[in-house]
Order: structure tokens, then sequence, then C-alpha cells
């Protein structure tokens, strides 16, 4: 049941990459500001390039992966997924099933087609495969890219400090896919 589906990154379409953590910047305020990726999110965006090789297929990501993605490898036509703002400046958190439904919305009648490759830190990869697919992807971690699989202690959100801290929260947010079924690929 916890098995990640795989696909060969060659059959992707598209590639849709959730974000882990940050760091906030000594002074900003965390509730208005997205924060510096972090190392966690530069590996992430590290699997992005692995998984997308010299295709030119479409790459949503959120913020700080997209960051990453544009400085450090050039890709300037990655899709960021960012979080709203709220009238009073402060961020709405951005969560899983958020990212997810804001690439569905952007691809339309696309996402029938697509065969999307999911790019999360390792302990989140069966939750964000399968939270995309529930969104109407066929979803897949790319066969033979590694993922992130070390915590970053340093972290803005504390629940993405530690496997101790994460784990409970991505097993709560994992009991809506249970009681709704989880999507298949």
């Amino acid at each position: 049941m916890w098995t990640v589906p795989t696909i060969a990154p060659d059959r992707l379409t598209l590639i849709i990459a959730y974000s882990f953590g940050n760091r906030i910047p000594a002074g900003a305020d965390p509730e208005r500001t997205e924060g510096e990726p972090g190392p966690v999110n530069e590996a992430l965006a590290a699997a992005v390039v692995a998984a997308r090789g010299d295709r030119a297929i479409p790459v949503y990501a959120q913020t700080p992966i997209a960051d990453v993605l544009r400085a450090r490898y050039g890709l300037t036509d990655v899709v960021p997924v960012a979080a709203d703002r709220r009238p009073d400046g402060t961020l709405a958190y951005l969560s899983t099933d958020g990212a997810a439904a804001k690439v569905a919305a952007l691809r339309g009648p696309l996402v029938a087609g697509d065969t999307a490759g999911v790019i999360a830190f390792a302990d989140h990869r069966w939750r964000a495969t399968r939270t995309t697919a529930a969104h109407g992807f066929r979803a897949y971690a790319p066969a033979g890219i590694a993922m992130p699989d070390r915590y970053d202690p340093e972290s803005g959100q504390p629940w993405t400090r530690s496997r101790i801290a994460y784990l409970p929260t991505d097993y709560a947010a994992r009991i809506p896919l249970l009681i709704n079924g989880i999507p298949r690929p």
C-alpha cells in the first residue's frame, strides 16, 4: 500500500516539484516571506534537472524550488507555484494538496493526458504522488532519480526539521487519501 509508483523519466510529460521546508533569513517575518530555499529545496531542484534531462517538458515547482531552478540551472521556463497572499500581506500556507490543485487548474483539460513526474522529499514522496493523482494526473516518481532524504534542522518550518517531527504530520495528511480511496496511476 505504501509503495510509490515509478516510471522511466523519459515517459514523463511534465514535472511537478513539491518544496520541503525553507530558510527564513534573520529579521524576516516568516508570515510574510517564503524564505530562502535551503539545502533540501536545492537538492529537490537538482532532482528536477536530473528527471527532466535535456527534454523541454513543462516544470511546475513550488517557489523555493523554482527560484533555484532559475538561478542555478538557468531554467527560464519553470512555472512557479506560489503561496497566495491574504489581504493583510501575510502568506496563506500552500499545502501539498493546494499546490497540486493549482497545477491542475493551470493544466486544465491537459491533465487527463499528463504523465506527471513527482519530485518530493523522500518521506513526502508517497503522499505527494498520491495527492497529485487525486487531482487527475497519472502521477509517478521518476525511476532512478534519488530524492533527498536529509532533514534540515534549520528549516523555517518546524515539522520539516527532523523525521520524528515530520512523519506524524505526513501520516495525518494521508488519512483523506485513504478514506477517499488511493488514486492509482
